[in-house]
């Protein structure tokens, strides 16, 4: 079997760019891709049933494959064009066995392709056909280096992201008692911290990572197999240094040291920032070989090419 032609459901993610990105790799490895955002789906068939359109579009596309960001189509359709169409779904949260969601959608569609390897067996338990292994990774066009001179962007440690967790909050707030700590993407107020724009786009986010000393990374979860957060790959391909909390497995993708720098625990992350902030050469070379690595290895064209080549191969090989 090859895949040629390919449906693919998600939003328009804006703010991130990851199923834009997505949609590029896929159309570079594949003949056809149409892509369906459904919420626009909504607002066009306002006046009728737009889980009509979005059947009748799939049944004339014919496609060898309907591939679905996330959760986003619509359950009665996904029941129908189950016996018709070969599903894949991508999901990139940590969360995935305990998405109620996502395991009713996850049961029909034939791979569920996840972020951590953790929950693989939780998965199967719960009623998942084959639940797959599957990174992020970065876009070989919009995260790059870009240089910029405006001071806002400047800080010795930045952090892109939500208050989500404690820790996490607890992290940033040790951070900022001691060193020049700017947040960005969200509300911090509430926690004592200023955050300087509340949403970040691809290429405000390059600029984070060229004028940060130390880009911080600190997950939803310090304990599952392989996940990270897509945070990872966009801050080596913007050629940021990244300093980020140790998940079980990371050794086996990347080298401490040399790709990046890990921490344990929040007494470990501060003293790294202290070296890394009084040690520049070190810091400016391990930028650069995590940038030369993501770009090298987990671009969004290694993602899609993966993805395309584990359903061939698995329905060839059955």
């Amino acid at each position: 079997m090859s895949i040629n032609k390919v449906i693919f459901f998600g939003k328009s993610k804006k703010k991130t760019g990851n199923t834009r990105f997505m949609l590029k790799a896929f159309q570079r490895r594949v003949g056809k891709v149409v892509f369906i955002n459904l919420p626009r789906y909504k607002k066009y068939f306002f006046w009728t049933d737009y889980r009509k359109a979005i059947r009748r579009k799939i049944f004339k596309q014919n496609p060898d494959l309907v591939f679905i960001y996330s959760k986003d189509i619509p359950y009665s359709v996904l029941e129908e064009i189950r016996t018709h169409c070969q599903t894949a779904m991508f999901y990139p949260d940590a969360d995935g066995a305990g998405d109620k969601k996502l395991i009713r959608h996850g049961r029909l569609v034939d791979y569920l392709f996840i972020t951590n390897k953790s929950q693989i067996a939780e998965l199967k338990s719960l009623g998942i056909k084959n639940p797959v292994y599957c990174m992020q990774g970065c876009d070989r066009d919009m995260h790059r280096i870009i240089a910029t001179r405006n001071r806002k962007w400047y800080s010795e440690v930045a952090f892109i992201g939500r208050p989500r967790k404690d820790h996490r909050v607890k992290l940033l707030q040790a951070i900022n008692q001691n060193y020049d700590l700017k947040t960005w993407g969200a509300q911090w107020r509430d926690y004592g911290l200023t955050c300087l724009k509340a949403r970040i786009y691809p290429k405000e986010y390059a600029r984070i990572c060229y004028a940060a000393k130390i880009m911080l990374g600190c997950d939803q979860s310090f304990e599952l197999e392989g996940y990270f957060s897509n945070r990872t790959w966009i801050t080596l391909g913007c050629g940021g240094f990244l300093l980020t909390n140790y998940n079980p497995g990371l050794e086996n993708i990347f080298t401490k040291g040399k790709h990046l720098e890990w921490y344990h625990s929040q007494e470990e992350c501060l003293e790294l920032i202290d070296y890394y902030l009084k040690h520049e050469a070190p810091r400016k070379q391990i930028a650069q070989n995590g940038y030369q690595f993501a770009h090298n290895h987990r671009t969004y064209d290694k993602v899609m090419d993966e993805i395309i080549s584990h359903i061939e191969n698995s329905h060839n090989s059955g």
